[in-house]
């Protein structure tokens, strides 16, 4: 079955090509309140007026925001259907705010791959990544560790 959007490539297919941007997400008013309002009601997310008398001197984007554009950015170049699962985040650090208006960037680089010690049919990859403003500042820095199908053909 095939779908739109959607990529096949294998553990083996991966190849450490440096880094790759992904995307651009514009970060709304809309979107902070609409998710805020939902997920993470502070009140620097949500009351615009509040938010300006904080240091942060206006609206922010929730962290599980940044996360969520990050998943959504990384899986605008097309989703592999032959990843399992993430096995984890590490070292997740919000680094700076994401304001009404900022463009938001990923930044994806593979740090290591090797084959799973309790499901050798799988592979596990871990990546660098970060999700960078339009000045290139680092908002979102973290690990995501994948475990990604072998090919049974090898």
């Amino acid at each position: 079955m095939s779908h739109p959007g959607y990529n096949d490539y294998y553990f083996e297919d991966i190849q450490d090509t440096g880094k790759i941007s992904r995307g651009e997400y514009l970060v709304t008013k809309e979107i902070i309140l609409d998710f805020a309002n939902q997920w993470d009601p502070m009140l620097f997310h949500i009351d615009e007026e509040y938010a300006k008398s904080t240091p942060h001197g206006g609206l922010i984007a929730p962290g599980t925001l940044l996360m969520a554009i990050r998943i959504r950015l990384l899986h605008s170049g097309g989703i592999n259907r032959r990843v399992l699962a993430s096995v984890g985040f590490e070292n997740v650090r919000f680094v700076k705010p994401a304001y009404v208006g900022d463009r938001l960037t990923l930044n994806v680089e593979l740090q290591d791959k090797r084959i799973s010690k309790s499901r050798p049919e799988y592979g596990i990859a871990k990546y660098y990544m970060e999700l960078v403003n339009q000045t290139g500042d680092k908002v979102l820095t973290m690990i995501d560790t994948v475990m990604i199908e072998c090919n049974p053909n090898l």
